[in-house]
């Protein structure tokens, strides 16, 4: 479980997130962060994330609960072509702006969440 931050909109707005190479394997949420006036997350929280890359490009399968224990699940294609989205095809509808960092190991992503904020979160790939 992942206690879920709060972040100074302007410091955490402005990091930049060159990309890279995202490695296909699951994921663990290591950090949540909370930046502007996010809608999403409170409280704490456990995800795993599987990415998997094919004919359709990179996949995510995502699988969540917060503390209440009620599972979120969805399915989205990502893209960094012209500019990092996520498009929801499953569990969610609708495409969102992004922003990420990858290595072998990790992957740092920001997603839209709501009209002015967005999580940050930080995985850390299994095995």
């Amino acid at each position: 479980m992942v206690r879920i931050e709060e972040a100074q909109a302007v410091a955490a707005a402005a990091s930049d997130l060159p990309g890279g190479p995202i490695t296909p394997g699951v994921y663990d949420l290591t950090r949540a962060v909370r930046i502007g006036q996010a809608t999403g997350w409170q409280g704490v929280r456990s995800v795993a994330l599987e990415v998997t890359e094919g004919a359709e490009g990179v996949v995510f399968q995502w699988a969540g609960a917060p503390e209440s224990g009620e599972v979120d699940r969805w399915t989205a294609r990502f893209t960094d072509t012209p500019s990092p989205r996520v498009s929801f095809t499953c569990g969610r509808i609708g495409d969102v702006d992004a922003d990420f960092t990858a290595s072998a190991s990790a992957l740092q992503l920001r997603i839209t969440d709501g009209a002015d904020g967005s999580l940050l979160m930080d995985f850390a790939r299994r095995g």
